[in-house]
């Protein structure tokens, strides 16, 4: 067994020798056939790699190189230059022909073209301070910055370069420069025309940059620089961002790389890049993050002007062109609410409580998408408590869900820590109602206008919560929920699934409600997140792929700043479409109101 063994190897190391020569062979052959080619030249000790144009061999050097007396090496393969001493100073100015004997015996002959672009060594304008950190001589421009104020119209310049022979321009003789002029340069091979713009500004001009861009029609009224490449467009209204189309306005002079194109972008997905050559010739590539929204509130409506007592103002919906406020508090002559407001931020009426009974005092509400009212009382009674809806700010109001200690099975007197609805009433709804303190979430449901009045009980996630917080339910036909809590053990914003478990989380954030409606296609959130010492953040999010980077990444964080205390952590944020157009409105306790009108 063992001789059978050592011939078996011995038979394999045969073959394997046989195929290394072989592949030799072979290697060595179709070197052989291969045509003699110029890989590489030397200039002056610096190695250029060149390209081929037909039978025209080029390299390319730095601008303004002296090419009268060079020392070459060329680098052949598969052959050799046979007219032609390495390592001897040539006159490079003009095409060295070449004649090269391949190791196939093949002759070819070729034209060496050792070029080196003009640089600009003089530039004058008569009368006008101009410096040189203000020119910049580029591949096909040249592009100064005069001072403010100069006078283009009649400009004398003279300018001078080197590696060519200006053309089609008259130096000293003065000009309109308010548009661009054009010239050439012969270079010194006496066969290559380089053409130039020729551009005198009083405009800042200098390395790429942006200057402005318009998203999907919609201006922004900034573009800020972060990090030195990030482009953060500030736009002047929403759309769908991930089908963007942008234009953008650069600084004077510059070059976007024609690759970008500009169509069906995704920003929101912050990683979009274009390159731009600046006027100094240097081309930066940049990243677009992701927009921002840029909007001044339709009104703004500080607390002290609502007439409360402290610690009010803890929740807020769209009703038709009104927004209801469920204030439990009240300085005369203001009156206990739910009172609503116009869209210049002034009270207008208090809801009809005829009929109302309530436990302890309206502190929530909720709105659904045709503006239905749901107040939810604060609680703190074993015995039957009542949820009233009313269809607008002037209806009636009726009883709409009516629970209990014993009709919820809970072993707690019942506090309501908050109440949201997805879809209408009149259609499909659901409504959601969490307890302080707890973890319990009630959820009732509405299928063509029929409330079923049995709620099902689920869990959040997380024990230790405050006695404000909220579940809201996604848009009817997504599952899932969105959730806002405070407490010992999370604090921020949490995506849930249908049964309530987590999906994922944003914490370190002080939130205690949220609204998620579907307009056009997209999905948002919008919440308000309380900042000690600095005051309230008013925030939209495009949640629609469900995504974490989504929830991280808002497109709209506007401060209303107070360094008011928020000792409750109560706030709250709603959104309808009104006249056609997504609106925002936002409350924080202590600190204010504003409305925002999101679409142009």
């Amino acid at each position: 067994m063992k001789k059978i063994y050592n011939t078996k190897w011995q038979g394999i190391f045969a073959v394997l020798l046989f195929l290394v020569v072989s592949a030799c062979s072979v290697d060595e052959l179709s070197r052989n056939y291969e045509a003699v080619k110029v890989v590489g030249v030397k200039v002056n000790n610096d190695l250029y790699t060149p390209q081929y144009a037909g039978n025209v061999v080029q390299i390319a050097l730095p601008n303004g190189r002296d090419l009268s007396n060079v020392k070459l090496q060329l680098l052949v393969a598969n052959g050799e230059a046979q007219n032609f001493e390495n390592n001897e100073k040539y006159d490079a100015r003009k095409p060295i022909k070449l004649s090269l004997k391949g190791a196939n015996g093949e002759q070819t002959e070729v034209i060496l073209k050792v070029q080196s672009p003009p640089a600009l060594s003089s530039f004058i304008i008569e009368g006008v301070n101009v410096e040189k950190k203000d020119i910049y001589f580029g591949a096909s421009s040249l592009i100064v910055q005069v001072p403010k104020g100069t006078n283009l119209k009649q400009l004398k310049v003279t300018m001078e370069f080197v590696n060519g022979t200006l053309q089609e321009f008259t130096n000293g003789v003065a000009a309109d420069y308010t548009d661009k002029k054009t010239f050439k340069i012969k270079g010194v091979d006496d066969e290559t025309i380089y053409p130039y713009d020729l551009i005198i500004t009083t405009e800042q001009v200098g390395p790429a940059s942006v200057r402005s861009m318009q998203i999907n029609g919609l201006p922004t009224d900034s573009v800020v620089v972060v990090g030195g490449t990030t482009l953060v467009p500030y736009v002047t209204g929403l759309s769908d961002f991930t089908n963007s189309t942008v234009m953008l306005e650069t600084g004077f002079g510059n070059r976007v790389d024609p690759a970008f194109t500009g169509q069906n972008l995704n920003l929101l997905a912050g990683n979009v890049k274009v390159k731009i050559t600046g006027t100094d010739g240097i081309v930066k590539e940049f990243t677009i993050g992701r927009p921002q929204l840029s909007l001044l509130p339709v009104f703004s409506k500080d607390y002290a002007s609502f007439g409360y007592g402290a610690n009010d103002l803890n929740s807020v919906g769209f009703s038709g062109n009104y927004l209801v406020v469920p204030n439990y508090s009240a300085v005369a002559p203001t009156v206990v609410g739910p009172n609503y407001y116009d869209f210049t931020g002034q009270q207008v009426g208090v809801l009809n409580k005829t009929g109302v009974v309530i436990a302890h005092s309206l502190r929530k509400l909720a709105t659904d998408t045709k503006g239905a009212i749901l107040v939810v009382p604060l609680g703190l009674t074993d015995a039957e408590q009542t949820i009233y809806k009313w269809d607008n700010v002037t209806a009636a109001p009726v009883p709409y869900i009516k629970y209990s200690r014993a009709s919820l099975g809970v072993d707690y007197t019942p506090r309501s820590a908050g109440i949201n609805i997805s879809g209408s009433l009149d259609g499909n709804a659901i409504i959601t109602v969490g307890m302080a303190q707890k973890t319990d979430v009630f959820v009732w449901t509405v299928t063509g206008g029929v409330l079923n009045p049995t709620p099902t009980r689920y869990n959040f996630p997380f024990t230790g919560n405050g006695f404000y917080w909220s579940v809201e339910p996604m848009p009817i036909g997504t599952a899932g929920y969105v959730g806002a809590a405070t407490g010992t053990n999370f604090n921020g914003i949490i995506s849930l699934n249908s049964t309530m478990a987590e999906l994922h989380k944003q914490t370190g954030i002080t939130a205690t409600d949220a609204r998620v409606l579907a307009h056009k296609g997209r999905t948002y959130l919008a919440y308000t997140a309380y900042s000690s010492g600095k005051g309230a953040y008013f925030r939209v999010c495009d949640i629609t792929d469900g995504q974490v980077a989504s929830f991280q990444n808002p497109i709209m964080n506007l401060l209303m700043p107070s360094t008011a205390a928020n000792a409750n952590n109560t706030m709250d944020a709603d959104m309808a479409v009104v006249n056609g157009k997504l609106h925002a409105a936002f409350v924080c306790t202590n600190i204010g109101m504003r409305l925002y009108k999101l679409e142009k």
